[in-house]
């Protein structure tokens, strides 16, 4: 027997999809709109749940994304089932994170199927093993819609980041200008004392300067790069190797490294990450890189941050290469 959540501000339909499933011995949990529906699934930790879209309050769509976006509940399915049926409703849902999509016109064993169907697709994802709940947790009203406030602003946020990247691409002219660009919009969204976009092919290093930092800051920074590099290469690639360019405000870049702003020698890299660039095809055409003298400077939002860039800034970046390719051939 599995416990089903179900959520719909149809008495009539509630009481229907209860009970069909209660025919087929599973416990039913009514709710009444989304914010019911994300308080009884923290309440009772259920096998899965079933969402209508059009409630009060809070929506199907946003009840599943925060349902979807919680550690607690991202392995419960979630099935939708609503009147709605065009393809942009199914798109949503999906990017809701909705694992099946029923319409209203439903016949009562295709209900009891795809129920049977996440609830195995659930139990195989595990491995067969039970599903390790965590502690069942009583939430507010408030609580949910402050959920709901948090999830909206991340994702404000998150289409702010890929759209700064993205706009690079419309203004940018040529490979160095991309990069310059690139690092500039970086040092809006994450804070860091170096950081630099390195290319394999090009033996190009580009590095921008957050905070004036050490001459052995600067030395250290380019040579743990240069072997986040080799370490997607066929080869070694050393510093000696590459060419490096400093991005200055602008922009614009110089090829000297005596023009990077001197710190204190006292602050010495403390911090240091690197991360693929995969262009198209998934191969990795660079590496990003970025340190600090402070310890652990690089948080989970951060890191979540770099996460959302890295994407479309290997694309832009590797578009900015191959129009270059064609320029020069």
């Amino acid at each position: 027997m599995a416990t089903i959540v179900i959520a719909d501000d149809s008495p009539t339909l509630r009481r229907i999809v209860s009970s069909v499933l209660t025919r087929e011995g599973h416990e039913v949990v009514q709710a009444e709109d989304g914010i019911g529906a994300v308080q009884a699934v923290f309440a009772h930790q259920p096998d899965a749940v079933v969402l209508d879209v059009q409630m009060p309050r809070v929506s199907g769509f946003i009840a599943a994304r925060l349902l979807k976006d919680d550690w607690q509940t991202a392995d419960i399915p979630v099935v939708m089932l609503t009147s709605l049926d065009a393809a942009s409703d199914r798109y949503w849902a999906g990017q809701a994170g909705v694992d099946r999509y029923l319409t209203k016109d439903f016949e009562a064993p295709e209900l009891a199927g795809t129920i049977e169907e996440v609830l195995l697709a659930s139990t195989a994802a595990r491995g067969g093993r039970e599903r390790l709940a965590p502690e069942k947790l009583d939430l507010s009203e408030e609580d949910v819609l402050s959920r709901v406030c948090d999830l909206l602003d991340r994702k404000l946020f998150e289409s702010s980041v890929a759209q700064s990247v993205t706009a690079i691409a419309a203004t940018a002219q040529g490979l160095e200008s991309t990069v310059a660009a690139l690092l500039g919009v970086l040092n809006r969204f994450v804070g860091y004392d170096l950081a630099a976009v390195l290319l394999g092919a090009e033996r190009q290093a580009y590095v921008a300067v957050g905070k004036p930092t050490a001459n052995s800051h600067y030395a250290e920074f380019l040579e743990r790069s240069a072997e986040g590099l080799s370490s997607y290469s066929n080869e070694t690639i050393t510093t000696n190797a590459l060419a490096t360019m400093i991005a200055q405000a602008g922009g614009t870049l110089v090829e000297d490294p005596d023009e990077l702003p001197a710190g204190p020698e006292q602050e010495k890299m403390s911090t240091f990450l690197s991360m693929p660039l995969r262009g198209h095809g998934g191969t990795v055409v660079g590496v990003l890189a970025l340190s600090s003298a402070i310890k652990n400077a690089f948080g989970e939002t951060a890191l979540s941050t770099l996460k959302l860039i890295e994407g479309p800034a290997a694309i832009v970046i590797d578009n900015a290469r191959l129009a270059g390719a064609r320029a020069g051939a």
